[in-house]
């Protein structure tokens, strides 16, 4: 991570992850911290998301329907459905390629394989389809959340499915 007194651009960039991942702690599998930064982590990923890609894209439609688009209930049935997707998109693409979210990153968290090496293509595909299952329930994520939380290795369906884990990255 960045120096605390780094300018903020400094300090943004250190979020992005490295091509080699940090070394996993895989004793760390199941405390309830890492569940915790795992929910932190999980609402900055979507965060940006919705602020880097979806925003601009609804302000997009909105600008090309003269201003009726985002007057409309269609604005946030867009928004909230094509968020989905994006998020699952983006956790992929950011597991496989490097193991780690950037909000995994500040949160100082890896994906990794039960054994403790790389997420590979297909647990990340793998993993990241089942994210749909726990988007069940009231509110969103309440599966999900709830599964990991009584599982003993904080396991969400996905992981079980996907044979990965997540825990601290040294």
């Amino acid at each position: 991570m960045a120096d605390e007194n780094a300018p903020w651009s400094s300090r943004l960039l250190s979020l992005y992850p490295s091509r080699k991942p940090p070394e996993p702690q895989l004793d760390t599998a199941g405390e309830r911290g890492v569940l915790r930064d795992r929910i932190l982590a999980a609402g900055f990923d979507a965060l940006v998301c919705f602020v880097v890609i979806e925003a601009p894209l609804l302000w997009v439609l909105d600008v090309l329907s003269a201003g009726q688009f985002g007057e409309s209930a269609l604005f946030w049935v867009v928004g909230i459905a094509g968020l989905l997707p994006l998020v699952s998109t983006y956790g992929f693409a950011f597991e496989w390629q490097y193991s780690r979210t950037p909000g995994k990153v500040w949160r100082r968290l890896i994906t990794v394989s039960d054994d403790g090496t790389r997420c590979t293509l297909f647990a990340s595909a793998v993993r990241n389809l089942a994210r749909y299952l726990d988007y069940l329930g009231v509110p969103p994520l309440a599966l999900g959340v709830a599964v990991a939380a009584f599982d003993d290795e904080g396991k969400r369906v996905g992981d079980r499915m996907a044979e990965t884990v997540v825990v601290r990255s040294r």
